[in-house]
C-alpha cells in the first residue's frame, strides 16, 4: 500500500470519497473472493480532488485494486483496430477503454493478448489468459472462451455501469448463436511483441443494420436479489461484483427465455442486412 486510507480522492456534493470508502465497497461486494478478477472500470465517483493529477489517480487505483490480493487480474484494453481500419501492435495501439486501463497497458508486468479486436491485459499469476487461439474475438479460444473454462473468476464493475459494460453478454450471445447478430471478418496486420507483423483475419459478432441492443435494468436487479450479484454505491456511481459462472447461466436463461430481451425490438422485424460502419468504433456494435 502506498497511499493512506483517508486520502480524499473524489468529491460527490459535499462529501469526499476516500481511498478506504473504494477499498471497502470491493471488499463489501466480494471482488476479492476469487482467483481471477476481470475489472471494467470509470472515474465517475464525483469531481477529481484538484491535489490529484490524472496520472496518479490511476496509480491510486490501481493501489487500491491490489490490496485485494486477488491474484490474477485482468483489464480489458479493446483498441477495435481492425474495425476501425487500423493494423493492431500489441504494444503501441492505444486502448479505448479509460484512463486506468490504458496505465495498464502501459506496465511492465501486463501480457496483452494478440487479439485485433478485444485484447485485454493480465496482470498475475495466470497470465495464460492472454494467450488466445481461433478467429473470433468471442468464440471458441478467445479470451472470453478461456475466462469462462477458468476457475473461480468474478467480474467486476469500478465506477462503471454495469448495465451498459458488460461486455460479457456479447460472448454468451456469440455462444447461443442469436439470430440478431453475424460474424463479420475483418483483416488487418498484427504486430507482436517481438515487433514481427503478420497478416490476421478476426471476427466480431456484429448486429445486423436496424437491431439496436437494449439492456434492462432487471435483469440485474434479480441477480441482486437471489444474491448472486452484490452491488454498493459511492459517491456518484457504484461498485458491484458477480461470479462468471452465474452471469453465464442468467444470460443464457433470459436468452433461452425470449431470444429478443437483449434488443430494442424483434430482430425479424426489419430485413437482416449486413451493414458496418467501419471507422470510430469503440464498443461492440
Amino acid at each position: 500500500m502506498k497511499y493512506d486510507y483517508d486520502l480524499k480522492i473524489f468529491k460527490h456534493n459535499d462529501t469526499w470519497v476516500t481511498y478506504r470508502e473504494i477499498l471497502d465497497a470491493l471488499l463489501a461486494v466480494e471482488a476479492d473472493k476469487c482467483d481471477v478478477l476481470l475489472l471494467h472500470t470509470a472515474m465517475e465517483f464525483g469531481m477529481l480532488s484538484k491535489d490529484i493529477k490524472r496520472k496518479e489517480l490511476c496509480e491510486i487505483i490501481f493501489d487500491i485494486i491490489c490490496q485485494l490480493g486477488v491474484k490474477t487480474l485482468v483489464f480489458p484494453t479493446f483498441s477495435f483496430s481492425f474495425a476501425n481500419k487500423e493494423d493492431y501492435d500489441v504494444l503501441r495501439s492505444k486502448s479505448s477503454m479509460g484512463m486506468l486501463n490504458e496505465y495498464v497497458r502501459k506496465r511492465e508486468d501486463a501480457v496483452r493478448s494478440l487479439d485485433p479486436l478485444l485484447s485485454v491485459c493480465v496482470v498475475g499469476e495466470n497470465k495464460s489468459l492472454a494467450d488466445i487461439d481461433g478467429d473470433s474475438s468471442m468464440g471458441p479460444g478467445s479470451f472470453y472462451d478461456r475466462l469462462h473454462h477458468t476457475e473461480n473468476v468474478k467480474i467486476a464493475f469500478l465506477g462503471a455501469d454495469e448495465l451498459n459494460c458488460n461486455t460479457h453478454l456479447h460472448f454468451v450471445e456469440e455462444y447461443m448463436k442469436v439470430p440478431y447478430r453475424y460474424h463479420l471478418a475483418m483483416t488487418g496486420q498484427i504486430i507482436d511483441y517481438n515487433g514481427i507483423a503478420k497478416q490476421d483475419t478476426h471476427k466480431l459478432f456484429v448486429t445486423y443494420k436496424h437491431v439496436i441492443p437494449s439492456g434492462h435494468r432487471e435483469f440485474y436487479d434479480e441477480l441482486i436479489q437471489e444474491n448472486k450479484m452484490k452491488k454498493v454505491f459511492v459517491g456518484n456511481s457504484s461498485i458491484s461484483c458477480f461470479r462468471e459462472e452465474d452471469i453465464f447461466e442468467h444470460e443464457k436463461k433470459y436468452l433461452e427465455k425470449d431470444i429478443n430481451y437483449f434488443i430494442a425490438e424483434p430482430y425479424d422485424k426489419y430485413p437482416l442486412i449486413k451493414e458496418f460502419e467501419y471507422g470510430g468504433v469503440c464498443s461492440v456494435k
